[in-house]
């Protein structure tokens, strides 16, 4: 009895023995954090052609009262939208995105600040109007003037980064990435070890935007706007962390 328990103990002390240095073995491959390790960041970009554009424009109405400027800028804006529904925008492609109402100050009667000097109220009301097809731009803006809109603030052209696209940005940033950190330890007289994180930021999309300002409706009438819809840079950034031995 004695004899075989010594086998056992033996054979458990061997196979712990074992264990330990297995265990050993792969700790001593891992790379601890307090290891040499280069960051970068790499990027990738490509020029694409825009597939939509965003248009911002105002309508600004002066009345001696509240409800007579408002009451303007509504009937405006239901033309506009008639009129744009007219050029295939639908009510689901256009976004309010300001409306205010302030009073019309006069102080060249009175030098006291803190007189009632109201004369009128003003009430602005913006909308962004997104426009899928891009032929038809120049009509929504003749139409937008024509309906009374009189601040037409900025057309931006815009593009939807689909899916396989993204994919292919992320891949090549990686790469991007990778080139420079093989570059650095190279010139370090290093090598590139394994990664040791990886994070992945949003894809930018650089947007072409021009600013306008049309005061007078009347002096668009007649005449067809042009408009150049031009690329769009979209990019992507990844930043890596390698171990380097």
């Amino acid at each position: 009895m004695k004899l075989q328990l010594t086998k056992h103990l033996t054979r458990g002390l061997l196979i712990a023995a074992l264990a330990v240095g297995f265990t050993g073995s792969a700790l001593a491959a891992a790379p601890a954090d307090t290891d040499a390790q280069i960051h970068v960041s790499g990027t990738a970009t490509r020029s694409v052609a825009p597939n939509y554009a965003i248009l911002r424009l105002g309508i600004t109405s002066e009345a001696s009262t509240v409800g007579a400027a408002k009451t303007t800028n509504d009937r405006v804006m239901s033309d506009l939208i008639a009129r744009l529904a007219n050029v295939g925008i639908t009510k689901n492609n256009i976004q309010s995105s300001y409306f205010s109402v302030s009073p019309k100050n006069d102080y060249s009667t009175t030098r006291d600040r803190s007189a009632n000097s109201v004369v009128g109220y003003t009430v602005f009301n913006s909308v962004a109007v997104r426009i899928n097809d891009l032929s038809k731009i120049s009509q929504v803006i003749d139409n937008a003037v024509a309906a009374g809109a009189n601040n037409i603030q900025s057309l931006s052209f815009e593009a939807d980064v689909d899916q396989a696209l993204n994919d292919q940005l992320t891949a090549e940033a990686v790469k991007n990435g990778r080139h420079q950190a093989e570059v650095i330890a190279g010139a370090l007289g290093q090598q590139l070890g394994g990664i040791k994180d990886a994070s992945v930021g949003g894809t930018n999309t650089y947007t072409m935007e021009s600013s306008m300002r049309l005061y007078k409706a009347s002096d668009m009438l007649g005449s067809s706007t042009p408009v150049e819809q031009g690329e769009i840079t979209v990019s992507k950034n990844v930043d890596l962390t390698f171990y380097v031995r």
